[in-house]
Formats: C-alpha cells, structure tokens, sequence
C-alpha cells in the first residue's frame, strides 16, 4: 500500500483555495504552484522578477524540506511567467538559486494573478527508505 499524505509546511503560506501546499502518493511529491507571498503580510511580494523568484524558491525549499526531500530529489520544476520577456532575470535567479544538476524544467507564459510575476511547481522523488 503506498503512502498518501498532505503536507503543510508551518513556514510556507497556507493555500488560499481548494489545493494543498503539496501532496504526496508514494515517493511522488508534488508540490502546488507557488506565488511570492511576503511571509510579514501574506499578500503578494512586490518586486522585482529575482526578488519574487527568491521569494517562491524559498517556499518550495521550506515545503520540500518539510516533506522529506530536497533539491536534487526534485525531478522537473514547471515554471510560469507573466511576460516572456523576464525569461533572462528569471534564469539566472533560479540559477543563483538550485543547484546542480538542474532539474528538468518547462518555462512558459501565462497569465498569472496580478502583480505576479512568477509561479513555480515542482515533482519530487523522496529518497528510498526500504
């Protein structure tokens, strides 16, 4: 029987609609999009494109690590940004950001919810325990 459970990182925002912050069916984690929230305010960081990827990337460590799993567990990474046009500035901070060996990553426009620059999920694999 594989495991099924919700997590819910405490240092991670709370989602805002009838999603979790990540579910988990096996070693499979699966990690919802995530959105700048400022942590002080829970309303959407304003700032630049490398701030709010900052941001998201902080979340998505902070759920990943609450799950069991980190980085390089982190099969493909799903990106959306607001314009094409940030695609350089988002680069190199997901560069700065995850480490190597990268994982696999789709990069598209989309129409996020306003002052959002940014959204990012991510699959992970959790670590073999047997």
């Amino acid at each position: 029987m594989s495991v099924h459970r919700v997590i819910e990182a405490p240092n991670a925002p709370a989602p805002v609609g009838s999603y979790s912050q990540a579910k988990q069916i096996g070693r499979l984690l699966q990690v919802s999009g995530q959105i700048p929230i400022d942590p002080q305010t829970g309303h959407i960081l304003q700032g630049s494109v490398t701030e709010q990827v900052s941001q998201v990337l902080a979340q998505i460590d902070a759920i990943l690590a609450h799950g069991g799993a980190g980085w390089s567990d982190v099969l493909i990474s799903r990106v959306y940004l607001s314009t094409d046009q940030d695609f350089d500035e988002f680069d190199a901070a997901y560069g700065r950001h995850v480490p190597e060996p990268y994982p696999a990553r789709v990069t598209v426009g989309a129409e996020l919810a306003p002052g959002v620059l940014v959204e990012i999920e991510v699959l992970a694999v959790l670590p073999d325990t047997a």
